[in-house]
């Protein structure tokens, strides 16, 4: 039989071996979550200021689909008129005088014209100030563009920026001059038609694309529809 200390000497290694094991284990995870942790950190900080750049104005992000969802440049739902109203530099009651031109917002190989600027003559200045005559994009990203004849309140910017690149896609800027062009805010849901004196929103003239939107008008009186937009 051998002694208590050969003994001992043979059950220590194991031991220690054990929490050798056990204290790698634990530096090997601890470097893992610190990992995930600063990587997380990073990505916050490259999205923070793409959020704050492109969000609207105390309103929700787009997650929804059908008919075009908001764009880079309205990659928001607006909740109500009055933070759709507040979001533009203008809304206008308009007729569409005719298409000035297409082309491509984001070129690309293959790129379709998907972008058109339109003539408009506007009516009454709801919010703001303007030109008789100007342009106003629109884009068959939105669904159904503005057409010509057509009379339309539409809620507008000329606030014109192309996000630079990478990472967003390189953008064209419209032809016409800038400084009276302006572009829809909230893409088709800052456009209402209006028919024989009533006013339709986009939800209501095509209802199975624009489920997401939440401002919308359905045979609205334009009297009353100018009020609500006031108000």
């Amino acid at each position: 039989m051998g002694s208590p200390f050969s003994s001992r000497e043979q059950i220590l290694p194991p031991e220690r071996d054990g929490r050798d094991s056990s204290s790698k284990s634990q530096s090997a995870r601890f470097s893992a979550l610190r990992i995930v942790v600063l990587a997380t950190i990073v990505l916050l900080l490259i999205i923070a200021p793409l959020l704050l750049l492109y969000g609207g104005k105390n309103e929700l992000p787009f997650f929804g689909g059908g008919g075009g969802g908001p764009n880079e440049r309205s990659g928001v739902v607006y909740q109500s008129f009055s933070s759709l109203r507040g979001n533009s530099t203008s809304v206008v009651v308009a007729g569409i005088l005719n298409l000035n031109s297409s082309y491509c917002d984001s070129p690309h190989t293959g790129c379709l014209a998907s972008n058109f600027d339109f003539q408009v003559n506007a009516s009454s200045y709801l919010v703001g100030t303007g030109p008789k005559t100007f342009y106003v994009t629109d884009s068959s990203f939105f669904g159904p563009v503005v057409s010509d004849g057509s009379q339309y309140v539409l809620f507008l910017s000329n606030n014109w920026t192309c996000a630079p690149s990478p990472p967003a896609a390189p953008c064209t800027l419209p032809g016409t001059p800038l400084v009276s062009t302006y572009h829809l805010v909230g893409g088709a849901q800052g456009k209402f038609l209006v028919q024989n004196g009533m006013v339709y929103g986009y939800k209501t003239l095509y209802p199975n694309d624009y489920s997401w939107m939440v401002v919308d008008a359905d045979s609205i009186p334009l009297a009353q529809f100018e009020a609500q937009v006031q108000s």
